[in-house]
């Protein structure tokens, strides 16, 4: 019964197959008792993370999205910035001109008043010098002739006493407001 090599040796071979009994039956309850509980727990957090990682990629499309209208709406906010600003120059631009044109206008206006009136002056002032230039004409002419002078020769010496006189201012007037005496 002894078995020199220890391959048949009852003893031996009980033990190793109460072993290998043990070993399959706890294979066994570890299969249909264990392994069902550990692997539902690792299918459902698989499944937690597979969950995880689509609504992960739902929300990084999403942000993408917002992102994109995000930029959209800032590229259509600058357009519509610089759309304002032009207008806004445009509008400077007209006021301006508005403005240099009226100020030409008044100017003008107000040079215009000035030559009417410097045009009355000069009319007042001729009519004035003719009046007295009429005075001492007549003075002279009746000291120089030593008699009085009639109506007709009193207007021919004064008209002409005038034009002399225009013709000198106009002399004077054209030689940058020089005289010429």
């Amino acid at each position: 019964m002894l078995d020199p090599t220890g391959i048949f040796d009852l003893i031996k071979t009980s033990l190793l197959f109460w072993e290998i009994v043990t070993f399959a039956i706890l294979l066994v309850l570890v299969i249909r008792y264990v392994y069902p509980p550990i692997r539902e727990q690792i299918d459902r957090r698989q499944k937690e993370i597979e969950g995880a990682i689509d609504e992960a990629q739902k929300t990084r499309e999403e942000a993408r999205e917002l992102l994109a209208e995000y930029r959209r709406q800032i590229e259509e906010a600058r357009g519509e910035g610089r759309r304002i600003l032009e207008d806004a120059r445009k509008q400077a631009d007209a006021q301006r001109e508005r403005t240099k044109r009226e100020a030409r206008e008044e100017g003008d206006k107000i040079i215009q008043r000035a030559r009417d009136e410097i045009g009355r002056e000069r009319e007042s002032a001729i009519r004035e010098v003719r009046s007295e230039v009429a005075g001492m004409v007549i003075q002279a002419s009746e000291q120089v002739l030593g008699r009085t002078v009639d109506h007709d020769e009193h207007e021919r010496l004064v008209a002409q006493a005038l034009d002399d006189l225009e013709a000198e201012v106009a002399a004077s007037s054209t030689g940058n407001g020089r005289s010429t005496a």
